[in-house]
């Protein structure tokens, strides 16, 4: 059995032209990038600005490249924080050389897995999420307005679904030079589900559902194909990615 089994979707939903959506995920094994661990990111272009998809493809791109193969510290979370940071600045001078570009920007939420530990970087309103003993827990804080409003006490869970803000975003890859991310670490354990998504599968589903979903069907490419297809049937009004990692062993 594989340590870590990896499954991702990403589907353009039923009202975009287009999937501002990205995803990416590198597992170097026995190789000698193993010291690095494995490496997973989502990305969403934000939307109304201009390239978006252009922008999520790139960062998580970049992302991957630049931790693995950068000329970066040895520990890793100043190598995670590095990376990122090389990445935001890449989005941004991008955004400002090419006018068909010009101010995109994109969320970008990584987990990197090695050995018992994980590490989170996080800059947008995608999120990370740990499934352990049936309990779904969210690793990342969503930077945007219903975010903030939440974390005050003003708007309840069920307001901010449905706040006329909800895709204000407060920070972003390609804000400007210079980006610090948030980051989080703790410790993995077999049977941990990492579940990684963008904001909309959650528009057409509660995170209990999600929750309920994800323990009752599991992982597999074809739950994931069922959980999109359902979004889809309820409306499917935003791109939907969902990467899930499970730990087998560490």
């Amino acid at each position: 059995m594989e340590a870590l089994k990896v499954c991702g979707l990403s589907d353009k939903g039923m009202v975009r032209q287009n999937n501002e959506d990205y995803f990416g995920w590198y597992l170097p094994g026995d190789s000698g990038l193993g010291r690095w661990g494995s490496l997973f990111a989502v990305s969403d272009g934000v939307g109304g600005s201009a390239a978006g998809e252009i922008a999520s493809a790139e960062a998580v791109n970049v992302l991957l490249q630049e931790y693995y193969f950068g000329d970066f510290a040895e520990k890793i979370p100043d190598r995670l924080k590095s990376a990122f940071q090389k990445t935001s600045l890449h989005i941004y001078d991008l955004s400002m050389s090419h006018d068909s570009a010009r101010n995109m920007k994109c969320t970008l939420s990584t987990l990197l897995l090695k050995q018992n530990r994980f590490f989170v970087t996080h800059a947008g309103d995608s999120k990370i999420m740990l499934l352990r003993d049936n309990d779904l827990i969210q690793l990342t804080k969503d930077h945007n307005l219903v975010g903030k409003l939440m974390r005050l006490g003003l708007i309840s869970a069920e307001e901010a679904r449905t706040h006329p803000n909800k895709n204000v975003l407060l920070k972003a890859v390609g804000d400007g030079p210079l980006l610090l991310p948030d980051f989080y670490s703790g410790l993995s354990r077999p049977g941990d589900l990492f579940c990684m998504i963008t904001d909309g599968i959650l528009e057409h589903a509660t995170r209990e559902e999600l929750r309920s979903f994800l323990i009752e069907r599991g992982s597999s490419e074809e739950a994931l194909g069922e959980l999109v297809a359902e979004l889809n049937r309820r409306g499917g009004h935003d791109n939907m990615t969902i990467l899930t990692v499970l730990v087998n062993s560490v």
